[in-house]
């Protein structure tokens, strides 16, 4: 029986408070008021693995790990400074630095998530624990592009959250004037249009029926589509 439920992930897991509706994170913790989320906005697998490290030890069975893994180019440069997730370099040596960095370990980088993704898979055969976990992008994915490992104790959900947000707007906005006065008119209705987590309160309920639906062993549901309106921006939807 599920006891203790441990987030990690970006922002499409950081608490937001107070919040405007039920989020996905606070149902979760209704259910199961032992619940830590360690989401923090802007952050990748680095930082989120950081913390889940020091948690391996001590999971069993009584634990649900739900995990954001986020891009694998979100670099954890500095464990202590608030601006670690690609924060800027404070000098060009830093900057040398990061740059040697990044050229030298750019594969165990760009491939990281798939190793992170096969070493959950691996802490809930021995652990006993139960894993669910979305990806920002399913090509990150290892399972999903080579054969589904799925079970009772650990979940790959085969829809990204970065598809999820986007196909949340309804088509006809996809299509819509970009003129200066929308982008305007968008930024004034900001307050009113803005999603939680990036997304909207339909998909929070979706997203805590999947948790659940892996763990009740019910149906586990797909996102919604066509549901917010609000000009659509393909580089702007992270930050919404």
């Amino acid at each position: 029986m599920i006891k203790r439920v441990t987030i990690y992930g970006d922002s499409f897991a950081e608490p937001q408070r107070p919040a405007p509706h039920p989020t996905w994170y606070g149902r979760l913790k209704d259910r199961w008021p032992a619940t830590v989320n360690y989401g923090k906005s802007g952050s990748g697998p680095m930082y989120s693995f950081k913390q889940f490290y020091q948690d391996l030890p001590k999971l069993n069975y009584e634990d649900l790990i739900v995990f954001v893994i986020s891009g694998p180019d979100r670099v954890c440069w500095n464990s202590e400074a608030d601006d670690q997730m690609r924060g800027n370099a404070k000098s060009y040596e830093e900057a040398m630095a990061r740059k040697f960095a990044v050229d030298t370990f750019h594969d165990e980088t760009i491939y990281g998530n798939w190793k992170y993704e096969s070493l959950l898979y691996t802490v809930s055969r021995i652990q006993k624990c139960k894993i669910f976990t979305w990806h920002l992008g399913m090509k990150e994915s290892y399972s999903y592009i080579k054969t589904s490992l799925n079970d009772d104790y650990f979940y790959v959900h085969n829809e990204s959250l970065g598809e999820a947000c986007s196909n949340e707007y309804v088509e006809e906005e996809r299509r819509g004037d970009k003129k200066e006065e929308w982008r305007k008119e968008r930024r004034e209705a900001f307050d009113l249009n803005h999603r939680v987590n990036h997304l909207t309160e339909m998909n929070h309920e979706v997203m805590y029926k999947q948790i659940t639906g892996f763990v009740d062993d019910t149906e586990i549901p797909k996102f919604l589509k066509n549901v917010h309106k609000g000009l659509y921006e393909e580089q702007e939807f992270i930050y919404d």
